[in-house]
């Protein structure tokens, strides 16, 4: 057991299962928590989780298969998915590159499908998308993922996503977040992204002047 990533409310191992590798996320007990309060918590978010990669899979969103989950001890074991992150992508190729254009515009595809179904990410960045075999993408991590219908919050899926473009991708911004929503209005149709993308607007300004406030 090797662990990859300690995160603020789950481990991430590496693991074998069965002879192949596999990833183990485990949720950590809080000590400040009830020890019992604790447990139904982790056990709750365990289950949670595994149901929404399954619903991501329904909606025709790659994620990676579950091989076993257990509640009482907070864990689920999952496929291990090698390949490169679309942050890595992005960092070490061309914006011209067809395969990181098409990898920017399937994200935007899959961020649709999961609206569509009213799920929510919740963690949209390019660390949690994976070019898998270098030809198809798969979504991580639904730790923080629920069910919403409220434009709002598909809103603040598409800010996230725009914020780590914009941020810590900068130099392409521009055209890698084009290639995003292209991917989404795709699916979602021309109306409904300005729409989404009117409130992703409203939203940032709040932001803006909270902090100027």
């Amino acid at each position: 057991m090797h662990l990859i990533k300690r995160g603020a409310e789950a481990d991430i191992y590496l693991v074998e299962w069965y002879g192949k590798k596999a990833v183990s996320k485990v949720r950590r007990p809080k000590q400040y928590m009830h020890h019992m309060l604790d447990r139904e918590i982790r056990r709750k978010r365990t289950l949670h989780e595994a149901e929404m990669l399954n619903m991501a899979k329904r909606a025709m969103v790659t994620t990676p298969l579950i091989y076993f989950v257990d509640p009482l001890n907070a864990e689920i074991i999952m496929q291990y998915i090698e390949g490169y992150t679309v942050k890595d992508l992005i960092t070490n190729a061309s914006i011209e590159d067809p395969l990181l254009r098409q990898a920017l515009i399937d994200m935007g595809i899959y961020t649709a499908r999961l609206h569509a179904r009213n799920i929510i990410h919740g963690d949209l960045t390019t660390s949690n998308f994976i070019l898998h075999n270098s030809n198809r993408l798969v979504l991580v991590d639904f730790g923080l993922a629920f069910y919403s219908s409220r434009i709002e919050d598909k809103a603040v899926d598409i800010r996230l996503i725009k914020e780590v473009m914009s941020s810590a991708h900068a130099n392409l911004f521009n055209e890698a977040f084009r290639l995003f929503i292209d991917g989404y209005s795709s699916v979602a149709g021309e109306d409904n992204t300005k729409v989404l993308l009117k409130k992703v607007r409203e939203i940032e300004q709040r932001g803006r002047y909270a902090r100027i406030v």
